[in-house]
């Protein structure tokens, strides 16, 4: 029996822009024609909503499912897609496999797809690390006390205590690097949904809803030892990208320059606000070239062509 299943993204008015372009890029892909294309509203108008209708799948209406209180939120909305992507088969019931992607994503090579469905399909979940590139820095705030011994502030530290969290939880939490929660597959059985679920209701409850949920993510893995199937970053990347000179599809910029499948336009406002803007990337030859990040037939066609770069 084939496996039903559906990506998975929510916005309101402001990305509703990137979200028609995420459903564009995935359309676009001949595999996508077995996948069913869902949306949640975060804070959409009726006119935009109307227009997610026409172009999705399925469509409903975002709520908030854990115990929220209004001064939590102070009427943002669109923090109900940093909650409901943890409550996926209570607004969509009866596919096996559920992706999410973040708005400000796009689907430049399917094998990103592929790789998220067979690592849910092994460890019932499947995610990324937050890693914004491949180099050699540790994710973290640092101050220097007295100008020579270094404080560090982690992601796992900063929201762990933000939450209240008893100590033993922070001191494992701390230096863990955590999953970027803007990309991800589960299979409908996992355990993960309950424990992702129980956390996030008790971080919420004390810390800030945005990052919340990659740390949810984290703990369920780390404190409860589920399994994960961590994928590489070229499945969710968040750096700036190079462009290879032979067939001009984004490329990580470090060698083997694996085609990017999903690129994740976190921490990009310029690219993410104006559909226009462009800036100036470097291609594997070292050129300089002029590109606007957002999704461009164009370019998912140019990765079309799976060959790594020679």
């Amino acid at each position: 029996m084939t496996s039903r299943i559906t990506i998975v993204s929510s916005s309101d008015d402001r990305y509703a822009p990137l979200l028609f372009e995420l459903i564009d890029s995935i359309r676009i892909h001949p595999q996508s024609k077995s996948v069913d294309v869902s949306v949640i509203s975060a804070g959409m108008s009726e006119e935009v909503a109307c227009r997610a209708r026409e172009r999705a799948d399925n469509f409903a209406e975002g709520r908030w499912d854990l115990p929220v209180s209004e001064r939590r939120y102070r009427g943002r909305e669109w923090l109900k897609g940093r909650t409901v992507k943890v409550f996926l088969p209570d607004y969509f019931p009866g596919y096996d496999y559920y992706i999410w992607l973040d708005a400000d994503c796009w689907v430049c090579d399917w094998r990103a797809i592929d790789l998220f469905l067979l690592g849910a399909e092994r460890a019932g979940l499947a995610m990324g690390i937050d890693e914004v590139s491949a180099d050699h820095r540790v994710a973290s705030k640092t101050t220097w006390l007295f100008g020579r011994y270094p404080i560090m502030k982690t992601f796992g530290y900063k929201h762990s205590m933000r939450a209240y969290l008893p100590m033993h939880m922070v001191k494992r939490l701390t230096p863990i690097t955590p999953f970027n929660g803007g990309a991800f597959a589960l299979h409908r059985d996992a355990p993960h949904w309950k424990s992702v679920q129980g956390y996030l209701a008790r971080l919420t409850k004390r810390a800030r809803i945005f990052g919340s949920n990659q740390l949810a993510f984290v703990m369920a893995v780390e404190l409860d030892g589920l399994p994960i199937e961590i994928l590489p970053n070229w499945c969710n990347y968040i750096g700036v990208p190079k462009v290879c000179a032979r067939t001009g599809r984004f490329v990580e910029p470090y060698l083997p320059h694996e085609p990017i499948g999903v690129l994740h336009l976190a921490n990009k406002d310029d690219a993410r606000l104006d559909p226009n803007w462009e800036t100036d990337l470097l291609d594997t030859d070292g050129n300089t070239v002029r590109r606007t990040l957002r999704y461009r037939p164009e370019f998912v066609a140019a990765n079309r062509d799976h060959t790594l770069v020679e």
